[in-house]
């Protein structure tokens, strides 16, 4: 059941949706579009979310300040030749060939798309996509394994991985203990990919972004504001 509120703040108003399900505890999470968004109690009545999110205002309004301070203005992909393109965190120009058979490859700088309809921009489109897929279902379990580690001494165990595409986050932990994780996240670099992974393991201890989640990520991953920061400045 989702519902949308709003409470004003300063001079601006700050909107949030709010999904009610089978948790004990509010979480509050801000996406890198800007949107708020709140996961609270089945019970909880509109006036206690409104309530309690207000109280962390401030850090909302921070936050969606911050990510609007990094969100590039860039044009709508084409897929075309020359185009720039993100994996692992390097910047690779796009390359399309014509070929019977559909492939994609990393040679030197270059992203080489080949296929079969090189004047379709949805085949193109869904072609490099498909295999972005691929390398995050390869490369994300190995990472999983070397982030939770640390985490096994605070009793949390692996998670079960589900990667899929996501709108609005770069990952969550849900509530049934899975860890969901963006399949775009293999765009950025191993160091901010260990990052997401690290902070939505945190939150299977600590549910939300407060100080406990914070000594606890200082302690698992010292540098984890760095890492933050770059993702945001790169993705975004």
């Amino acid at each position: 059941m989702c519902a949308d509120l709003s409470f004003g703040w300063g001079d601006q108003t700050i909107a949030f949706s709010v999904e009610r399900c089978n948790r004990e505890t509010l979480r509050i999470s801000v996406t890198p579009a800007g949107e708020v968004l709140v996961s609270a109690p089945a019970g909880a009545t509109d006036d206690e979310v409104l309530e309690r999110v207000r109280r962390r205002g401030g850090w909302i309004s921070r936050q969606v300040r911050d990510f609007e301070r990094w969100r590039p203005r860039t044009p709508r992909r084409q897929y075309l030749t020359g185009e720039t393109h993100l994996y692992l965190g390097r910047q690779f120009r796009l390359q399309i060939k014509q070929s019977e058979t559909p492939d994609v490859r990393l040679i030197g700088d270059r992203l080489v798309l080949s296929t079969p309809q090189p004047d379709s921009l949805v085949y193109r489109r869904a072609l490099l996509q498909h295999w972005y897929g691929l390398e995050a279902h390869r490369l994300f379990p190995t990472r999983l394994d070397k982030v939770t580690a640390p985490f096994l001494r605070y009793g949390v165990v692996r998670p079960r991985l589900i990667i899929r595409a996501m709108s609005k986050r770069w990952g969550s932990f849900t509530a049934q203990g899975s860890l969901v994780v963006n399949v775009d996240l293999v765009r950025a670099s191993v160091s901010c990919i260990d990052y997401v992974i690290a902070h939505e393991l945190a939150h299977a201890l600590e549910p939300n972004h407060g100080e406990a989640w914070r000594e606890l990520m200082n302690v698992v991953m010292p540098d984890w504001r760095e890492r933050k920061a770059e993702l945001e400045a790169r993705l975004l």
